[in-house]
């Protein structure tokens, strides 16, 4: 693999982009559930890159569950979670609109608002990438939103850099990527599929939300398809342990 040395706005850093490839050798296989990673001068030299950078990318990793730290021994590929598949019935929407950031807030909506904290159009995540059925590279916005006046959700998109080549055009500090969309492609999106998962939260992360890092957030990732049903944004939210709680309601059958 070789590392780009741009910076924000013109693509990750460099810790970014070993901890990605990484995390898709993990995801791909490439290093199993157990097996223990090569030590960080070995990933150093083979990146060209110093241990610093390979320690934080590791770091970052740990911090999302992905691996395990053993002192004296060295840093090990995690088991992963138990996954449970829900199948939903239809439901009478599932624009991805309605289950945006606005539908999330503990506050007043027209208290709350999503600000830009980094964009690209470089990112080379390959396992967003597949999931997409794109080639990459992956444009990638990074916003904060805020209710009430306190951060409490951090959120990422990509989407396909070679259907939406002028998308960072339009893109503002006061981003709002499904208004772009509908804006400009006169695109509407749905859901495909959502996961809910317990993860702590990373450097970056925790200091966009105002917490300390490794503190709890839960992770909401997703596809959103086109009317076409083809994958057309993947999104991630951090959200704050503290500030959201999640409740299913169920029908009973009982209508009386």
């Amino acid at each position: 693999m070789t590392v780009s040395r741009s910076g924000r706005r013109g693509g990750p850093p460099v810790y970014r982009q070993v901890e990605a490839e990484l995390l898709r050798r993990i995801r791909d296989g490439e290093l199993g559930p157990g097996r223990r990673l090569p030590t960080e001068t070995e990933l150093a030299a083979e990146w060209g890159v110093n241990r610093l950078t390979i320690r934080q990318a590791i770091g970052e990793l740990a911090r999302a569950g992905h691996v395990t730290v053993r002192q004296g021994s060295g840093t090990y590929v995690a088991q992963p979670p138990m996954v449970v598949e829900l199948d939903l019935p239809l439901m009478p929407s599932t624009d991805a609109d309605a289950g945006s950031t606005a539908s999330m807030a503990e506050y007043v909506q027209q208290d709350q608002t999503e600000t830009l904290v980094d964009l690209t159009d470089r990112d080379p995540d390959l396992a967003i990438a597949a999931a997409l059925d794109a080639p990459g590279p992956l444009i990638r916005l990074d916003t904060v939103v805020h209710a009430g006046g306190q951060p409490y959700l951090v959120s990422s998109y990509w989407l396909d850099v070679r259907r939406f080549p002028a998308f960072k055009r339009h893109v503002t500090d006061r981003v709002a990527p499904f208004q772009i969309l509908r804006d400009h492609y006169d695109l509407r999106l749905r859901h495909s599929w959502r996961s809910l998962t317990v993860s702590i939260a990373t450097r970056d992360d925790a200091a966009l939300l105002d917490v300390p890092p490794g503190a709890p957030v839960m992770l909401r990732e997703g596809v959103n398809v086109d009317p076409d049903l083809t994958p057309t944004m993947f999104l991630r939210r951090r959200i704050r342990g503290d500030r959201i709680r999640f409740t299913m309601h169920y029908d009973t059958g009982d209508h009386d």
